[in-house]
């Protein structure tokens, strides 16, 4: 039985819709959704499995320009890894285009991107005419090579199946990295953690969303299957 294995970089820019679609890969939460920008901070890593291929997917923050020490940080965890991915899928909101964001990204692609497949997913296909569909397809295929391009909607999951197959035939052949039915690479204290930073960015406005920072404490597994989880939240 040959194995295949690898690790698939979801790049693009804030609320492009990557973190929803690694959740959809994957099968199940592992990155935190939210409509404010700038929610994912780190490399978040979920592990999908299709036929005898394991997906490691890697969800980077959003790609924009950084004011902040923490942006910085943020965008350039975003390139690092894509730097390190076997493939790199460009997710592009449909009903926003090619914004100057997405035309930074692709000048950053031209850099990174020789001798890698890097692919294009299309996102939130059911906000725009077909039309606007394929005058977009070609114009952002104009201005890089990509190995393929896909419609999806990853809310949806319209098209995800395709995209994800395809990607497991581009990885090598490699022993699995991780077990079977692993999905994630982060402990539950720290996937605890981001759930709750979830709901407060969902809650709070302004600046307060960004300062926050919520660390799991403590984690006591019950008899009844329960845990009790003790977090400290910081702003």
């Amino acid at each position: 039985m040959t194995t295949r294995a690898g690790f698939v970089a979801l790049i693009g820019e804030p609320n492009a819709g990557k973190s929803t679609l690694l959740n959809r890969m994957v099968g199940a939460k592992v990155s935190i959704v939210t409509h404010k920008v700038q929610t994912t901070r780190a490399r978040i890593r979920g592990v999908a499995m299709e036929g005898e291929a394991q997906l490691v997917f890697v969800d980077t923050p959003g790609l924009f320009k950084p004011r902040r020490r923490l942006d910085r940080a943020m965008v350039a965890a975003a390139w690092g890894g894509a730097a390190d991915a076997d493939v790199v899928v460009l997710m592009v909101e449909a009903h926003r285009g090619i914004t100057e964001g997405v035309e930074t990204i692709l000048e950053g692609l031209a850099e990174i991107g020789e001798g890698r497949t890097v692919a294009l997913a299309i996102n939130k296909i059911d906000k725009v005419p077909a039309e606007k569909l394929l005058s977009l397809t070609q114009d952002l295929n104009s201005r890089y090579t990509f190995a393929e391009t896909f419609m999806i909607s990853a809310e949806r999951g319209h098209g995800v199946d395709d995209l994800r197959q395809w990607l497991a035939g581009k990885l090598p052949e490699s022993p699995w990295l991780y077990p079977e039915d692993q999905i994630a690479d982060l402990p539950m204290r720290m996937i605890a953690a981001e759930m709750t930073r979830e709901k407060l960015t969902l809650r709070l406005h302004q600046e307060l969303p960004y300062q926050l920072t919520v660390e799991t404490e403590k984690w006591e597994e019950r008899k009844d299957g329960s845990a009790r989880v003790d977090q400290m939240i910081y702003v």
